[in-house]
C-alpha cells in the first residue's frame, strides 16, 4: 500500500502543543522534558527503577486478569517477560469502545506493539506493549457506539457507573448489526466469529474488550491491563491517601497552568481532589465538605480519618480522574512511555510536576500516528485535477474556487478593474476635493460602493466557473467527504473492522508495518485497486 507522508504543521488540524512537541520546542520541553525519540527513550529508561515487590504485585494480577482467555504464545511470553527485572513496558490506553471503536483506537494499539519492538532492539532489554483498558470511565455516551460502513450501531443497555462493570444486556443485536454492516471479503466470516465470541450478554464490557483486542493483537505479544483491579490499587494507595492530605494535583497543575498559558489553552482542570468513588451504578466525585468528606450523587460521607481508613481497607474504592490516572499507570507498571493522541497530550503537559511531587518517573509521551486512506480511484482523481497532497486538508470551498477559476474558459478575477477603479476614483476625489471638501466623504462612500459590486461580480464569475466545471467541483465534494466525513478526520469516526474484513487478519501487520510512532508525520496510505 502506498503512503504518502505530510508534516503534521501542514494539515492545518493539529493544535499548538502536537506541533510544538514534534518539533522538539524549547517551551514544551519545560513541560515535558523528554523528546519523542530514539534519546527519549533511553534517557526515560535510565529513570526506571521498578520495585521488585511492585513488580512481583503487578505480574500476578495480569496473570489472573489473563486467565479467562485463551492465550497466544505471543502474551504469555511477553507475561513471562514482564517478570524480568529489567523488563519494561511501553503503554497506550483509551475507553472501551464498542467493537474498537474510531480508527485511532487500533492506531495507538500498532504504536504500542511497534515502539515497544523498536526499543527492545534500542534497549538490549525486554519492552512490552501495554494497552490499558480505561474501566473505570463512566462516559457512557462516549463508548455506546460504532461507525461501521457509515453505519452507526448503538447499544442502548450502557448505564451508570464504571463502563467496564457493565453487562452486556441485550449485546446479540447490535452484535449481529456489525456483522451486517462488515461489507464483503476474505475476514468476514472469522471477524463474525470474533465479535460472537467476544460480545455476549454473560460478560461485562471490559471483559468482552479484553477477549476482542486479545484475538486481533494477541498474534503481536499485546498485553490488557485493567486498573480497576484491588490488587494493582493498593500499589496506587499511598498516592491516594497523598491527594486527599495534600490536595498535590490541584497545586500542581495549578502551577503548571500558569506557565501554559503563556501559549497554550489549559485542557484539564484540577479539583481540589481529583478521586472518584466507585460503588454499584456510580462513579462520583469526592468533595471536602467543612470537616467531613461527601460523595456526590447521594454516597457515604466520612471523617478525614474514616475516609483513610477505607482507603486502607478498600483502595478498590477509588479511581483517580484524567489527571491522576497517568500516575496510576506510571505507578503499577514500569514505563518508559505513553502513546496518546492531541487531547491526552494536551494534560499531559500540565502534569509534569505531579509526577515529580508523587515520585513517580514521569514516561516520555509519543504523539500516535494519525493517518488516512484514500482510494485509488480517488486519488488519480485528485492528481488530474492538478492538486497535491497538501491541498486534501486545505478548505474545500478555497480548493473549489481556486481549480474552477483556473481552469474557467474566462478570467474569473478583477484584479486589473479594481486597479483601474482605485485610479478613478483617486481623479474624481481630487476634483471633488479641489471644488468643495465636503465631498471627499461623499467620493469615498461611492468607491466603497463600486468595490462592493466588483466583489459581487467577481463571485458570480467564480459560480459560473464552478457550474461549467460540475463533474470536477463534485469530485472535489466526494473525495473531501471520504477524507473528512462529518468535516472530521476518518480516524475520530471510521472503523478498523472493515478493513479487517475485506483483508483478514494480516491487515493488522499490514499497518503495524504502515504506522511508525518514530516517525512525526501524518500517513495518507492508499489503497490498492
Amino acid at each position: 500500500m502506498p503512503v504518502e507522508r505530510l508534516a503534521y504543521a501542514d494539515t492545518g488540524r493539529f493544535a499548538a502543543p502536537v506541533i510544538d512537541h514534534l518539533a522538539n520546542d524549547p517551551f514544551i520541553r519545560h513541560f515535558l522534558d523528554l523528546p519523542p525519540d530514539r534519546d527519549g527513550l533511553r534517557r526515560s529508561a535510565e529513570r526506571v527503577d521498578f520495585d521488585p515487590g511492585k513488580r512481583a504485585v503487578l505480574c500476578a494480577a495480569l496473570d489472573e486478569q489473563h486467565a479467562a482467555l485463551d492465550l497466544h504464545p505471543a502474551v504469555r511470553e511477553n507475561l513471562r517477560r514482564l517478570r524480568d527485572p529489567r523488563a519494561l513496558t511501553i503503554t497506550t490506553g483509551h475507553q472501551l469502545c464498542l467493537f474498537t471503536g474510531p480508527l485511532y483506537v487500533p492506531y495507538k494499539i500498532l504504536n504500542a506493539i511497534r515502539l515497544a519492538r523498536e526499543a527492545t532492539e534500542l534497549l538490549g532489554r525486554p519492552v512490552v506493549p501495554v494497552f490499558w483498558m480505561a474501566t473505570e470511565d463512566h462516559d457512557a455516551a462516549e463508548i455506546d457506539h460504532a461507525v461501521i460502513n457509515g453505519r452507526t450501531i448503538r447499544w442502548k443497555g450502557a448505564v451508570g457507573g464504571a463502563v467496564g462493570r457493565m453487562h452486556l444486556r441485550g449485546i446479540g443485536e447490535q452484535v449481529e448489526e456489525a456483522i451486517a454492516a462488515l461489507g464483503e471479503g476474505e475476514g468476514v466470516d472469522h471477524l463474525a466469529r470474533l465479535l460472537r465470541e467476544a460480545y455476549h450478554e454473560d460478560r461485562t464490557l471490559a471483559e468482552a474488550t479484553r477477549h476482542f483486542i486479545h484475538a486481533l493483537f494477541g498474534h503481536h505479544g499485546l498485553v490488557i491491563v485493567d486498573g480497576d483491579d484491588p490488587a494493582l490499587k493498593r500499589l496506587f494507595a499511598p498516592i491516594i491517601t497523598e491527594e486527599l492530605l495534600n490536595q498535590v494535583a490541584q497545586r500542581t497543575v495549578a502551577y503548571a497552568d500558569e506557565r501554559i498559558k503563556e501559549r497554550y489553552t489549559v485542557q484539564a482542570h484540577a479539583r481540589e481532589i481529583n478521586l472518584f468513588h466507585l460503588r454499584n451504578g456510580h462513579r462520583s466525585r469526592i468533595v471536602q465538605e467543612q470537616d467531613h468528606y461527601q460523595v456526590l450523587d447521594g454516597g457515604p460521607r466520612w471523617t478525614l480519618d474514616e475516609l483513610l481508613a477505607r482507603v486502607e481497607a478498600h483502595p478498590e474504592d477509588f479511581s483517580p480522574n484524567v489527571l491522576l490516572r497517568p500516575v496510576y499507570e506510571a505507578t503499577i507498571l514500569p514505563d518508559i512511555a505513553y502513546i496518546g493522541g492531541g487531547g491526552e497530550l494536551a494534560y499531559w503537559i500540565q502534569l509534569h510536576w505531579l509526577f515529580q511531587a508523587m515520585r513517580v518517573p514521569m514516561p516520555v509521551f509519543f504523539l500516535r500516528t494519525s493517518a488516512a486512506t484514500i482510494s485509488a480511484k480517488h486519488r488519480q482523481q485528485w492528481k488530474e485535477l492538478g492538486l497535491d497532497v497538501k491541498d486534501l486538508f486545505r478548505k474545500v470551498d478555497a480548493v473549489k474556487t481556486e481549480v474552477a477559476a483556473r481552469d474557467a474558459g474566462f478570467r474569473t478575477e478583477l484584479t486589473a478593474e479594481r486597479a483601474e477603479l482605485e485610479r478613478l476614483y483617486a481623479t474624481i476625489g481630487e476634483m471633488a476635493t479641489a471644488a468643495d471638501g465636503s465631498l471627499e466623504g461623499a467620493v469615498a462612500a461611492r468607491k466603497q460602493q463600486a468595490l462592493r459590486g466588483l466583489d459581487r461580480l467577481e463571485k458570480g464569475l467564480v459560480r459560473a466557473a464552478k457550474r461549467d466545471q460540475a463533474v470536477a467541483m463534485q469530485r472535489i465534494d466526494a473525495i473531501h467527504h471520504a477524507l473528512f466525513p462529518g468535516g472530521g478526520l476518518q480516524e475520530r469516526r471510521d472503523s478498523f473492522l472493515p478493513v479487517i474484513a475485506a483483508h483478514g487478519l494480516t491487515a493488522v501487520d499490514t499497518w503495524l508495518d504502515l504506522l511508525d510512532p518514530l516517525d512525526p508525520t501524518f500517513a495518507l496510505v492508499g489503497e490498492e485497486g
